[in-house]
Parts: C-alpha cells; sequence; structure tokens
C-alpha cells in the first residue's frame, strides 16, 4: 500500500520520508539541493512542535527550516525511526 504524500511541516517528531517535490521560485529550491533535500532524499524528522522551525537530518545533516519553507516540500512518509 503506497504511503500518502505530505508537506514536511505536517510530519511529526521521528518520522522518516522520502523528498518527492520542491516548489517555490528558483533561489528556494536551489538553497534546498544545496542543502541536500534532492528528490530522492531521506530525511528525519528530529524536531516538530507545531509551531516555530521544523527541524530535520538529510544526509548527515542536521537543518532547520522555517514552517513556510517546510509546507513547500513534498515528501512520501516511509516509516518511522
Amino acid at each position: 500500500m503506497p504511503y500518502l504524500k505530505k508537506n514536511l511541516s505536517e510530519l511529526q517528531k521521528g518520522r522518516r520520508a522520502v523528498v518527492r517535490h520542491i516548489s517555490g521560485g528558483q533561489a528556494f529550491c536551489n538553497r534546498l539541493l544545496v542543502l541536500g533535500f534532492t528528490i530522492g532524499a531521506e530525511i528525519l524528522v528530529k524536531q516538530n512542535p507545531g509551531f516555530g522551525p521544523v527541524i530535520v537530518y538529510v544526509k548527515e545533516s542536521r537543518i532547520a527550516l522555517g514552517r513556510g519553507e517546510a509546507a513547500k516540500v513534498l515528501v512520501e512518509e516511509i516509516g518511522q525511526e
């Protein structure tokens, strides 16, 4: 059964997901690509309290994204930590 795609800002702490799409302008997309948010990259949500930044691990780096930024990253859940 395939998993549903969600915005990164919707994932709870400890959830794993794969990046499927990034919305936004060219500068924003390029910034995320440099940080490791490539299509198919696996991420682990370390902190998402429902307000403030979303903190994730992607390609062995710890990254903090604002909620608006995280909402532009479409992911597919693959499980939990």
